[in-house]
């Protein structure tokens, strides 16, 4: 009966007409008829039992069922073959002693389990106890009592064996052919109920690998802290892939590996280990994974893993890139009889590089977090540092401001002769006092301005743009005929206005002007441009003054910076009115930018947002 092709519903399909056309034969007797007729219909009704289950301990009992009722048997062992394993395991019995159970088993374990599926074809006799056939297993017959036999191959899809059914009388009985052919078509239906528990249990097993695959990414994405991380990591991986145990390597400082164990036996000492020793190093070294299925016998196996009894190994590098972080290692022990196979080899290294790449950006977190925490640790001094600046720049600032009014009023009483003449060296030495008490006081003066410009919540009035440049011009325009220098502007029709705090304004606008004084010659000009950039607005400060050259551009807004420095120094000044400048636009929104050619002139452009006055 060739029939281990066919799927369960075909060959219910097959007994239902078998059991109609016994039905319907006028040659069969009457006997021999009711016989065939049971037999087909316990044939049938133990393939639709078989169909409802999912699971081979459920299996089992209905298989009983229907050897008892389609062949009447009185005893019964199933086993099974594992291809990858190439071992034969018993299952199930029923009827049989525990020893002679003990001995099927002993038997499949001294001997590959593929010797003893050979043939694909059933095997039966009718006396056990004498046939020449089976002399090797008298003794356990006759202990046991059997006097007929018969063993049914399950064969698989692919037409290779599973295991086999073997079935036990306690009476000699005639095994014919249509007991035979019964009992190998009910052995096709066990086999091909077993490979659709075996598809649904692979299945089941693959859902709860790809639940398990998720919880190691979500793991990985979620957990900040390192050593959790690794020690729950170690245990899901060994889990995932039937481990009875497992550690991870994480490399130190690239010659020290550190590990994290899991159901790693307490006596165990597992110190850092230096390099190079063990397949824990060459895994690093070569970032190759290694699956060893005799460890005992591996060269670089470990004495003290061999004494906790691993036989065999599987272990992935951690990488991240072409880093080697380090190798996460799983065991299976002498006490199972699990092996690892090259899925979970692939599967484990898929993991190592997830978390490789997991510890490195751990790693960079816990940098950036130290830099952070060390920028705001800096930050927090600098803070406080501007606060005791700003507080002594104000007390010098209060301090200075009587004492230099006194000073200079006293330097202006003497040059006046209020107090008696002088004569032209005193007077001079007094003029001097003057002078540099007027230079003190209008330091004294930007550092407060500056200090209110960094400190101080700017008030916010609106400012008439025009008016501000045409009061700029009136002022200045003296002083401009007395140095023979010519003042011009530029001013466009309805400007936008500012909103801003117009005292600071007008501060950075005096510097500015005043600057292109200092450096303008007799005979040069200065043009003051008032122009709108949609509603920015923007007002030029032009001269044709010495120019600065090009290398000092970028530092005239460093306070206390000065282009002339040292004996060179052919103008007075602070060093603090471009700062200034700069501080006010900015705490405008607004921005300065400056352009010069040496012996060509300087032209400061400032740009602050504006509005329109409805």
């Amino acid at each position: 009966m060739n029939d281990h092709h066919k799927s369960a519903e075909e060959l219910i399909h097959e007994l239902e007409q078998c059991r109609e056309q016994a039905k319907a034969a006028d040659l069969l007797d009457n006997a021999t008829r009711v016989t065939s007729i049971a037999q087909l219909q316990s044939l049938t009704q133990g393939a639709e039992s078989f169909l409802a289950v999912h699971d081979l301990e459920s299996l089992w009992p209905r298989v009983k069922t229907a050897v008892q009722n389609t062949l009447h048997a009185d005893r019964l062992a199933i086993y099974l073959y594992n291809k990858e394993t190439d071992e034969l395991s018993c299952p199930y019995t029923f009827g049989l002693s525990q020893s002679y159970v003990d001995h099927l088993n002993q038997s499949f374990r001294n001997s590959p389990g593929n010797a003893q599926l050979f043939h694909l074809a059933p095997v039966w006799t009718e006396d056990a106890q004498n046939d020449p056939a089976f002399r090797d297993k008298w003794d356990h017959y006759k202990a046991e009592r059997v006097q007929s036999l018969a063993i049914f191959p399950l064969i698989s899809k692919e037409g290779h064996s599973s295991g086999g059914m073997a079935l036990y009388w306690n009476e000699k009985r005639p095994l014919d052919s249509t007991l035979i052919s019964a009992g190998h078509t009910l052995a096709h239906m066990v086999a091909l109920a077993i490979n659709t528990i075996n598809l649904f249990s692979q299945t089941r097993q693959s859902l709860n690998r790809e639940q398990k695959l998720n919880e190691v990414s979500r793991m990985l994405n979620t957990t900040n802290d390192l050593p959790t991380l690794l020690g729950t990591l170690v245990q899901m991986v060994a889990e995932l892939v039937h481990a009875d145990s497992g550690l991870l390597g994480l490399v130190i400082d690239r010659e020290i590996m550190t590990f994290y164990p899991y159901n790693v036996p307490n006596w165990m000492n597992l110190r850092p280990a230096p390099r190079p020793r063990g397949l824990a190093w060459q895994i690093v070294n070569t970032c190759e994974p290694i699956l060893v299925s005799d460890y005992p016998a591996h060269p670089e196996a470990m004495e003290k893993w061999i004494e906790a009894g691993v036989l065999t190994f599987l272990g992935v590098p951690l990488q991240a890139g072409e880093n080697c972080l380090g190798m996460l290692a799983l065991f299976n022990l002498n006490k199972s009889r699990l092996s690892f196979r090259e899925r979970d080899l692939e599967l484990a290294a898929s993991i190592g590089q997830q978390v490789g790449i997991a510890i490195q950006n751990l790693r960079l977190l816990a940098e950036t977090q130290q830099r952070a925490a060390a920028m705001a640790a800096i930050l927090n001094r600098q803070a406080e540092l501007d606060m005791m600046k700003n507080t002594f720049t104000q007390s010098v600032s209060h301090e200075l401001r009587s004492p230099l009014g006194i000073i200079y009023g006293h330097a202006e009483l003497l040059v006046s002769e209020g107090l008696g003449s002088l004569n032209d060296d005193q007077k001079q030495s007094a003029e001097i006092i003057m002078r540099r008490v007027m230079m003190l006081t209008n330091l004294v003066d930007d550092l407060t301005a500056l200090l209110a410009a960094e400190t101080q919540e700017l008030r916010r009035e609106e400012i008439d743009t025009i008016m501000l440049v045409y009061s700029l011009l009136a002022d200045y325009r003296m002083r401009a005929e007395g140095l023979g220098i010519t003042l011009e502007s530029d001013i466009e029709e309805n400007m936008p206005w500012i909103r801003g705090d117009s005292t600071h304004l007008r501060r950075v606008f005096d510097n500015l002007v005043s600057n292109a004084f200092k450096f303008t010659p007799a005979g040069g000009r200065i043009v003051l441009r008032l122009m709108a950039e949609g509603e920015n607005v923007q007002i030029e400060v032009e001269d044709t003054g010495e120019g600065i050259p090009e290398d000092k551009l970028d530092r005239i807004f460093e306070r206390f910076y000065q282009v002339e420095g040292g004996a060179n120094r052919r103008h007075t000044g602070t060093g603090l009115g471009l700062t200034l400048v700069k501080e006010i636009v900015e705490a405008h929104r607004g921005s300065v930018r400056v352009r010069s050619q040496i012996g060509e002139g300087t032209t400061f452009t400032v740009l602050i947002p504006g509005f329109v006055q409805t």
